[in-house]
C-alpha cells in the first residue's frame, strides 16, 4: 500500500515539477543500465565534485566581503579533514556570479585557490541580451577574472579556458523567457569566448531542463533556443564535436521512497547517506568507461551556508571516503575543469587511475600556483619562466609564488615581474615599480629565508656557474 500511494504521490509530482521533459530518457537508462555499476568491481574511480552558483550579496558592502572569507575560511577548515585517494582535500568549484564584479571577493576566492582549495568559474545571470552584447560581456568577464590568475592556464602562452553556469537555469534562452536570457546563440558565444563545457544541470523542475539526462555530451548551437536539449556522448574513442560539451549531474528517482534526487545541496536539500547510492545508480560517465564515474553537485554556497558549511558535509565527506575505501574504489576528488579533463582523457582512451589526467587537456589555472593582491596578467608561466604584468598597481604589493626559487615579494608599488629560473637557481629577477619591496627567495644558492628589503626598480642575475645550476 504505501509503495503504491509512494507512486501515486510521485505521479503528481512528475505532473507539477516538469519530469516529462526527462522521463524518457531516464527510463531508457535505467533499464539498459539495470542495477548500475558497483564500487570497487564495476566501479573503480569515482570523480566526486561540487559546483557553486556563487552569489555574494550587493547589498551587504564590506559585510558581504567579509562574509566571503567567513566563508572560505570555513569550508577550508572542514577540507582539510578529508583526503582522497590522491591525498587531496576536497576540491570547491567557485562559478563567481560575473554580474556582481566585486574585486575584493575574488581575491579572496583567488588566494583560497592559490592554498589549495578549488577554482574559480564564470557564472552570469543576464536578461533580454543581444548576442552581441552577451559576447561582449563573456570577454570582458573573461579578462577581469585572469586579472585575478582566474581562467587563464598556466602556460608558456596562457589561454583563456573556463566552465560556465547560466543563472536562473537559462543557458541558451532554454527557458523561453527573454528576460531571463534572449541569447538563442549561447552555446557558440561561449565557445569562441574558450569555455569547454558547461554546468548548468540538472535543472529540476525548470523547463530548461534536458531531455537528455545522466550525461556528459556535445551540443551543437542553432538559431532556435535551448539548442542543448539533446547532443552527441561523449564516449571512448571518439573525438569533440559540436560548440560546447555539457556535463550534468545525477538526476534520478528512488521509487520505493518516493524521491526524486537531482544533485542540489542546499538549506532545503539536506544530506542523508542514501543520497550518495543514488548518485553512483545515476551512472554519469563517458560512453565505454563506465569504471569511471562522475558526481557533480551544485549549490548555492552563500546562501546555504548552514547546510554546506556544517555537520552534514562532513558527514558526506565522512561517509564518502569510507565507502569508497571499503569498497577498494578510488574517490577522486575534482574541480569543474579537473572532471572534464579526465572525461577528455577517457574519451582519448586512457584507463587505470583515473587521477593521473587532472591536467590532461586544459592546464591548471595561473591562480594555481600564484597570487597576487593587485590585478595583474600572466604573460608567461612555465616552471622556468613567470612574467607579471600589473593592470592595477597598489602601494602595498603582495605577490605568492608558490613553484618557483621566488617566494614572495610584499610592500612597494610593483608594475612588473620577469623571473627565469631552473632546478631550483635563479637566473635573472626583475622586478619594475616604485618604493622598497621584501623580497623572500627559496632559491638554492640562498638558503636563507630571510627577506631583502630592495629598492624598486630591482635586477638581480646570478652568476654564470649558478645559473647553470653548478
Amino acid at each position: 500500500m504505501t509503495t503504491i500511494l509512494n507512486i501515486a504521490q510521485l505521479f503528481i509530482r512528475f505532473l507539477r515539477w516538469n519530469c516529462h521533459i526527462w522521463l524518457p530518457d531516464y527510463l531508457r537508462k535505467m533499464a539498459a543500465r539495470g542495477d548500475g555499476g558497483k564500487l570497487g568491481t564495476e566501479i573503480t574511480d569515482l570523480m566526486f565534485l561540487v559546483v557553486d552558483h556563487f552569489e555574494p550579496s550587493r547589498k551587504e558592502g564590506e559585510r558581504g566581503v567579509q562574509r566571503v572569507r567567513e566563508w572560505c575560511e570555513a569550508f577550508a577548515g572542514i577540507a582539510a579533514r578529508h583526503r582522497d585517494a590522491d591525498g587531496i582535500t576536497p576540491q570547491h568549484s567557485w562559478f563567481y556570479r560575473y554580474d556582481y564584479p566585486n574585486d575584493d571577493c575574488v581575491r579572496i576566492l583567488s588566494e583560497f585557490v592559490h592554498k589549495g582549495f578549488g577554482e574559480i568559474d564564470f557564472h552570469l545571470h543576464h536578461g533580454n541580451d543581444t548576442p552581441e552584447h552577451f559576447a561582449t560581456t563573456i570577454g570582458e568577464g573573461v579578462r577581469w577574472f585572469n586579472e585575478f590568475g582566474a581562467m587563464l592556464t598556466a602556460e608558456r602562452s596562457p589561454q583563456k579556458r573556463f566552465a560556465y553556469i547560466a543563472g536562473n537555469w537559462a543557458l541558451d534562452n532554454g527557458r523561453r523567457d527573454a528576460g531571463m536570457s534572449g541569447v538563442n546563440t549561447e552555446l557558440s558565444i561561449l565557445g569562441d569566448a574558450g569555455c569547454y563545457a558547461d554546468y548548468t544541470f540538472p535543472a529540476f523542475s525548470v523547463n530548461s531542463q534536458p531531455s537528455t539526462v545522466n550525461s556528459i555530451y556535445y551540443a551543437t548551437d542553432t538559431p532556435d533556443p535551448k539548442s542543448y536539449d539533446i547532443g552527441v556522448p561523449m564516449r571512448v574513442g571518439g573525438s569533440a564535436s559540436g560548440d560546447l560539451v555539457i556535463f550534468e549531474g545525477p538526476l534520478c528517482i528512488d521509487w520505493s521512497q518516493g524521491y526524486i534526487e537531482y544533485a542540489a545541496l542546499e538549506s532545503f536539500t539536506p544530506y542523508f547517506r542514501r543520497r550518495i547510492d543514488l548518485w553512483i545508480k545515476a551512472g554519469v560517465c563517458v560512453v565505454g568507461r563506465p569504471e569511471w564515474l562522475f558526481v557533480k553537485l551544485h549549490t548555492h554556497g552563500m546562501q546555504s551556508r548552514e547546510m554546506f558549511l556544517g555537520e552534514q558535509m562532513e558527514r558526506l565527506h565522512s561517509e564518502l571516503e569510507e565507502l569508497c575505501r571499503t569498497a577498494g574504489c578510488r574517490l577522486h576528488y575534482v574541480t569543474a575543469r579537473e572532471a572534464y579533463n579526465i572525461a577528455k582523457a577517457a574519451e582519448a582512451g586512457r584507463d587505470g587511475d583515473a587521477g593521473k589526467y587532472r591536467d590532461h587537456e586544459i592546464a591548471r589555472p595561473v591562480n594555481r600556483g600564484f597570487f597576487s593582491n593587485a590585478r595583474a596578467l600572466v604573460t608567461t608561466y612555465t616552471p622556468e619562466r613567470v612574467m607579471v604584468e600589473v593592470t592595477q598597481a597598489r602601494n602595498d604589493t603582495r605577490m605568492l609564488f608558490s613553484e618557483h626559487p621566488l617566494e614572495s615579494l610584499e610592500g612597494g608599488k610593483v608594475t612588473r615581474v620577469d623571473l627565469a629560473c631552473s632546478r631550483g637557481y635563479i637566473h635573472e629577477l626583475r622586478i619594475a615599480g616604485e618604493g622598497e619591496c621584501r623580497v623572500r627567495l627559496n632559491d638554492r644558492g640562498n638558503p636563507s629565508d630571510a627577506a631583502i628589503v630592495v629598492s624598486l626598480p630591482y635586477i638581480y642575475r646570478a652568476a654564470v656557474d649558478r645559473a647553470l645550476g653548478a
